[in-house]
């Protein structure tokens, strides 16, 4: 991510300023659903959207990277590579609490909806909606929880002391 007020890069996963004038500094992290529109419509039929008519010549009914959240191939290369079979671009839904990183995949999210666990010594529930939107509870305060939507290789590049949740 780029700031261009302060001419500051932040790292997209962690929130890390890691050049420029704010150099250091880490942002708030903020829970972010990431659904279908049909998905997001069906739950809002009252939603709207922007036009796609920008007067840019793109095509923003087609997504411009294709067959990579498929295959294998990585577009830059990360330091922490995860050995296990787990196919690199498996979304998941990474949390950390007290200094304890875990990782639920989407694809189990959404076939038991919810996931009852232990992360950092706190008891927490995950839970999937219909629409596809995440949330993460602590059980004991009732407290949420931010939950990080990203690939398994990504996630686990900044986080290789992670565990994996296996149902």
């Amino acid at each position: 991510m780029y700031d261009r007020k302060t001419d500051t890069y932040w790292s997209q996963f962690d929130g890390l300023a890691i050049v420029g004038e704010l150099s250091g500094m880490k942002l708030t992290m903020i829970s972010v659903d990431t659904v279908t529109w049909g998905e997001w419509k069906g739950a809002h039929p009252d939603s709207e959207v922007l036009s796609q008519d920008t007067g840019f010549s793109r095509n923003y009914g087609r997504d411009p990277y294709g067959s990579y959240y498929e295959d294998s191939y990585l577009l830059f290369p990360v330091e922490n590579e995860d050995p296990s079979p787990v196919h690199p671009k498996t979304f998941v839904y990474g949390v950390e609490i007290n200094g304890a990183f875990k990782a639920y995949k989407e694809d189990d999210l959404v076939a038991l909806k919810q996931i009852e666990d232990t992360v950092g010594g706190v008891k927490i529930k995950v839970v999937r909606d219909d629409i596809g939107t995440v949330r993460v509870t602590n059980l004991d305060t009732g407290e949420a929880i931010v939950a990080e939507r990203g690939f398994w290789f990504a996630w686990y590049a900044f986080h290789p002391e992670t565990e994996l949740f296996l149902q």
